[in-house]
C-alpha cells in the first residue's frame, strides 16, 4: 500500500504547505483566503483563516525553521505571516513592485529570502530590509520573455531556477549583497553577481515549464512541462535528458533523492521516475496497488467503440463493463488534477499531494 493517509476537504486544494513537524497544514481553497488546519488524531481541525489578499491566492510556502508563511496572489501582492504571542497570524506586506499576478512563492533554504514568480516577465527576489523594516525585492528580468510559472532554490541559497510560458527553464544567480555569502564554485559558475544567467534549457516539444527543482546535491535541475515531459539537465556533464509520457500535462514535481523524481498533473496519478545508471525511466505509478485496474469486457466492433475506450483510458477512467454500471470514479486515488507535490520534511521516502478533488494524500514511495 503506497498511500499512508488520505484526507478529503470540503473544497478544491490549489496549494498546500506543512509546518515543520506536519502537525499543521496550510491550504488554499481556490479563493483569496488561506485555511490552516491542525492535526487532531486522524482528523484535521480548522485553526486559522488568513484573510489579507483581495484576489485568488496562487501559492503558499511554510518555512520550517522560522515558522513563517509566505503567500502570493493574483492581486500582485505577497505577504509574510508571523505567529505572534497571542496565537494570531500577523501579515507583513512585501514590496514586490510587479504589475501582473504573483504566481508562486518559495522560501530559500536558509529562509532569509524568498522568490516570487510573476506574470510580469520577472522573478522578484525578496529579502528583509533592516533599514526600512520591511520586505523589499530585486528583479530578475532578462532574458525572460513571458510569464514565470515556477521557481526553485539551489541548496547553496544563491542559485535560483525558474520556468514559464516562454518554454524555457533557466538558472540565475540570486546573490544579494549583505544577505548572502559568496558560494563555492560549481558547474553552474564561479563569479555569480545578481541576475547572472547560469543555464538555459527547454523541453523537447517546447511546452510551458510548469514546475522545476534542483537535485539534492544541486548538480542537476529537473523540470516538468505542459507537453507531459520530464527533463533533467546536468551542466557538469552537459547532458540534457527528456522523458516523454503519453499522458496529460504535468503540473508539479519533487526530487525524492538523487536518482528519483516524482511528477504529477492532469492524469491524477503521481509518476515516479528513476535513474537506473543509464537512463531515466518510469519506475511506477503511485496508487495502482491501492485501486486495481478494472478489467473491461469485450467491446463492440468498430472504431467508434474502440476510440471511446481509448479516450476513457487516457483520462484514467474505468471502462464500463457489459451489463454493469460503474460508480463513476477514476482508477486513481485522486479524482481530479493534482495541483501540487511536496517532498518529505524528515528525509524519508514520503511525499504529499493535493488536488482539485479536495484530497490531501500522503504517500510512501517504498511501499
Amino acid at each position: 500500500m503506497s498511500v499512508i493517509e488520505e484526507f478529503t476537504f470540503p473544497f478544491c486544494v490549489t496549494s498546500h504547505a506543512f509546518n515543520k513537524d506536519r502537525s499543521q497544514v496550510a491550504l488554499c481553497p481556490n479563493t483569496n483566503e488561506v485555511h490552516i488546519y491542525g492535526r487532531n488524531g486522524a482528523q484535521w481541525t480548522p485553526l486559522h483563516v488568513l484573510k489579507e489578499h483581495d484576489l485568488l491566492v496562487t501559492s503558499i510556502d511554510w518555512a520550517p525553521q522560522t515558522n513563517r508563511i509566505v503567500t502570493c496572489s493574483q492581486d500582485k501582492n505577497a505577504y509574510v505571516w508571523t505567529l505572534d504571542a497571542s496565537n494570531t497570524w500577523k501579515p507583513t506586506l512585501v514590496h514586490l513592485r510587479i504589475n501582473r499576478a504573483a504566481v508562486q512563492a518559495k522560501w530559500s533554504p536558509q529562509e532569509n529570502k524568498f522568490a516570487v514568480a510573476s506574470g510580469d516577465k520577472c522573478v522578484a527576489v525578496c529579502y528583509f530590509g533592516e533599514d526600512n523594516d520591511w520586505w523589499v525585492s530585486k528583479h530578475i528580468k532578462k532574458p525572460i520573455a513571458s510569464s514565470v510559472l515556477t521557481v526553485a532554490w539551489h541548496p547553496n541559497n544563491v542559485l535560483l531556477a525558474c520556468g514559464g510560458t516562454d518554454m524555457k527553464a533557466r538558472v540565475f544567480s540570486a546573490f544579494i549583497k549583505g544577505v548572502d555569502q559568496k558560494p563555492a564554485p560549481s558547474a553552474w559558475g564561479e563569479r555569480l553577481p545578481f541576475n547572472t544567467l547560469c543555464g538555459e534549457f527547454e523541453a523537447p516539444s517546447c511546452g510551458w515549464v510548469r514546475s522545476i527543482g534542483f537535485s539534492p546535491d544541486g548538480e542537476s535541475v529537473a523540470f516538468a512541462s505542459h507537453d507531459a515531459s520530464l527533463t533533467v539537465a546536468t551542466p557538469a556533464t552537459g547532458e540534457v535528458v527528456s522523458v516523454r509520457s503519453q499522458g496529460l500535462p504535468l503540473t508539479s514535481l519533487v526530487w525524492v533523492d538523487q536518482s528519483t523524481v516524482v511528477v504529477a498533473g492532469h492524469d491524477c496519478v503521481p509518476f515516479v521516475y528513476a535513474f537506473d545508471g543509464q537512463a531515466w525511466r518510469l519506475a511506477k505509478k503511485l496508487g495502482e496497488d491501492d485501486k486495481p485496474r478494472r478489467s473491461a469486457a469485450a467491446s463492440p466492433s468498430g472504431n467508434t467503440a474502440f476510440n471511446l475506450f481509448r479516450q476513457m483510458d487516457s483520462r484514467n477512467q474505468p471502462a464500463k463493463t457489459s451489463g454493469a454500471a460503474t460508480d463513476g470514479l477514476l482508477k486513481s486515488v485522486h479524482q481530479n488534477t493534482i495541483t501540487e507535490v511536496h517532498g518529505s520534511l524528515n528525509g524519508a521516502a514520503e511525499i504529499s499531494t493535493s488536488g482539485l478533488d479536495g484530497k490531501l494524500v500522503l504517500w510512501n514511495l517504498q511501499a
